[in-house]
């Protein structure tokens, strides 16, 4: 899809940066999330891919008072986020109305399925895990990995999980870095490598 003017303006600052150009970014809007999940890691996620462009489905899962934030308000909370995120995801950017593409970013625990990239937000009770799979990243790893990790945190960890968890699924969609892996985040901005936990036949003999 060619880019309107109005939307090389409205991404100029994306489209300027080297791993992205107008192709990158052109890639950012014909893809899309299915956001699985209703807390501050998932919404903040959804935020963040739908101001860069990318479209973003929401579940119907319900909202609860933590999800109250920059997207929800307290009247939202017992809503379906798919209804709310329906209505406020155009005001952050008109683009994110349009029905997205395939890729899936969920909160722990949820379904896998349909495709690539996945991206997964969880937790282990004291950090943030990000763990995410490209077309060519092996399911069962994933699964393997994700099998460990609980339900993401929430408060300022949360926001800061879910800003990492829409970076990862834009590197995802622009074909950058590795098809598999994942990053613990301890604290805002204290991000380190997540071991994958390999599947029987990647971890048998070669």
């Amino acid at each position: 899809m060619a880019l309107r003017e109005d939307q090389i303006l409205r991404y100029s600052r994306q489209i300027l940066l080297k791993d992205v150009g107008g192709r990158g970014q052109e890639a950012l809007l014909e893809g899309g999330a299915r956001l699985e999940g209703s807390g501050p890691a998932g919404l903040t996620a959804a935020a963040y891919l739908a101001a860069g462009g990318t479209p973003v489905l929401a579940s119907e899962a319900t909202l609860g008072p933590a999800a109250v934030g920059f997207l929800v308000s307290a009247e939202d909370v017992g809503r379906p986020a798919a209804e709310v995120l329906g209505r406020v995801l155009p005001e952050v950017n008109p683009d994110a109305a349009r029905t997205p593409g395939g890729g899936r970013l969920a909160e722990l625990p949820a379904a896998w399925n349909g495709e690539a990239p996945w991206v997964a937000l969880g937790g282990d009770g004291a950090r943030g895990a990000v763990v995410f799979r490209g077309r060519q990243g092996c399911v069962w790893c994933f699964g393997e990995t994700v099998r460990t990790l609980g339900p993401p945190p929430t408060g300022v960890l949360g926001v800061a999980l879910g800003a990492l968890g829409a970076l990862v699924f834009q590197r995802l969609l622009l074909g950058m870095g590795e098809q598999l892996g994942g990053r613990r985040l301890a604290a805002p901005g204290q991000v380190a490598e997540l071991e994958v936990r390999r599947c029987a036949k990647c971890s048998g003999p070669r």
